[in-house]
């Protein structure tokens, strides 16, 4: 009896034996990482089998923007502007005639070679010969102050440096008012095309138009400048040129007068000199010069222009 009791007991540890192998058995093995890819494809996750598994992160769907693809016609607009750049002409230049100019600067020459001789002279008539002759050469013969002294013939070959700038500067008036009258037309046929071609834009885009602020009048006093050099709003260099012949003008009368009233006579080494040059007028014909030197490199700069 004893020894059924004892097989029934052997038989019923025999499933709890194997089970318990087993176990200790599953639990030496080592666990094999599993990894996981993310949907973006640009994670990687790794976790063991028995692990929970990972929060799942909602992906934000992608939006695709719509590009507008380029027009298959290009644009006029543009290309019209490009046209009218390749077209447009360049400003009028000023264009001035120089002749009377030249022929001022000759007769200047002329003028201070007798001014010299004036200032070098020794006796009273040929200091006043010179001097006269200074006046008729920078007067002219239409001038009050002009005497046919030095030179005998028609007088009428003195045309003056005084009017001959006086000439210069009527002509370049007159280009100048040319030059404005076509630098403004161009500017006009400039903002007449800009705003067709605007009109043009605003038909195709749908956007009006704004008109220009600006007026040629207003864009051709800015080229002009402050120092006023066409127009009225400035001296131009033929005007300062005048001024200092007219100076010299003066400045030489005032030396015939002052040899009129030299003193008459003075004793030197027992003879009697009662003819001898002025030194005021000497000195006055001195200050001539330097006017008629300053008057030169004016009208060069004028001639220039």
């Amino acid at each position: 009896m004893f020894g059924a009791i004892a097989k029934r007991t052997l038989l019923a540890l025999i499933p709890i034996a194997i089970l318990t192998t087993a176990g200790l058995a599953l639990t030496g093995v080592t666990q094999l990482p599993v990894k996981f890819i993310s949907t973006t494809g640009e994670e990687e996750s790794t976790l063991p089998p028995d692990s929970p598994p990972a929060p799942t992160v909602p992906v934000p769907p992608k939006i695709l923007v719509a590009q507008s693809q380029p027009s298959a016609q290009p644009d006029q607009t543009a290309q019209a502007s490009e046209q009218t750049e390749a077209a447009e002409e360049p400003l009028p230049v000023l264009v001035v005639d120089k002749t009377a100019l030249a022929s001022a600067l000759t007769e200047l020459d002329r003028a201070a070679a007798q001014a010299k001789l004036a200032v070098t002279a020794l006796d009273a008539d040929a200091q006043q010969r010179y001097v006269q002759e200074t006046i008729n050469l920078l007067a002219g013969y239409t001038d009050p102050f002009f005497q046919r002294v030095a030179q005998t013939g028609n007088g009428d070959g003195y045309k003056g440096v005084r009017p001959l700038l006086i000439e210069a500067r009527v002509v370049r008036e007159a280009a100048e008012v040319q030059w404005i009258a076509a630098v403004q037309r161009q500017i006009e046929a400039r903002a007449r095309k800009q705003t067709e071609l605007a009109a043009q834009a605003g038909a195709i885009t749908g956007v009006t138009p704004q008109p220009a602020p600006a007026s040629a009048g207003a864009e051709i006093v800015a080229m002009v400048g402050p120092t006023g050099v066409l127009g009225t709003r400035g001296v131009r260099p033929e005007e300062q040129a005048a001024e200092l012949v007219s100076r010299a003008i003066r400045q030489a009368a005032e030396a015939l007068r002052m040899i009129a009233n030299r003193p008459q006579g003075s004793i030197q080494e027992g003879t009697m000199d009662l003819n001898h040059a002025s030194d005021q007028a000497s000195q006055t014909m001195e200050a001539v010069l330097r006017m008629l030197d300053s008057a030169r490199k004016i009208i060069q700069i004028a001639a220039e222009r």
